[in-house]
C-alpha cells in the first residue's frame, strides 16, 4: 500500500459510505454492501482483528459465512493500473475497503 499512498492507514478520518470508489471490477453489489456497512462504522471495524497498519503487511479479518465466523488473512498488495488501485479504492487512501475486498475475493 505504501507504493500507492504515502501515508496509508486502515482507518483514517472515519468510515463513511462515500469513501468507496469502484474500480475496473464489476462488483458494485459487494461495494453496496460495504457502503451499507459503513453507515455504522463499528460494523466495518468489527471485521478487522488487525486494526493498525503493520510492517509485515499482513491483516486478519473475519466474515460470517453461512452463519459461521470465518477468519481470512490477506496481505496489503493490491493490483494497480497507472499507480492507482485496480479494483476498489477510497477517497482518503484508507486501506479498509481494499483489504475487505481482497479478503472477500479470497
Amino acid at each position: 500500500m505504501s507504493e500507492i499512498y504515502d501515508n496509508a492507514q486502515i482507518f483514517h478520518g472515519g468510515i463513511t459510505p462515500s469513501d468507496i470508489n469502484q474500480g475496473a471490477l464489476g462488483n458494485c453489489y459487494y461495494l453496496a454492501v460495504l457502503s451499507a456497512m459503513a453507515e455504522i462504522p463499528e460494523r466495518v471495524e468489527a471485521c478487522f482483528h488487525t486494526k493498525e497498519r503493520n510492517s509485515a503487511g499482513i491483516y486478519l479479518m473475519s466474515f460470517f459465512i453461512n452463519g459461521v465466523v470465518s477468519p481470512v488473512i490477506v496481505d496489503d498488495h493490491v493490483p494497480t493500473i497507472y499507480d492507482r488501485p485496480s479494483f476498489v479504492s477510497t477517497k482518503d487512501g484508507e486501506m479498509w475497503a481494499m483489504l475487505l475486498d481482497k479478503a472477500w475475493a479470497k
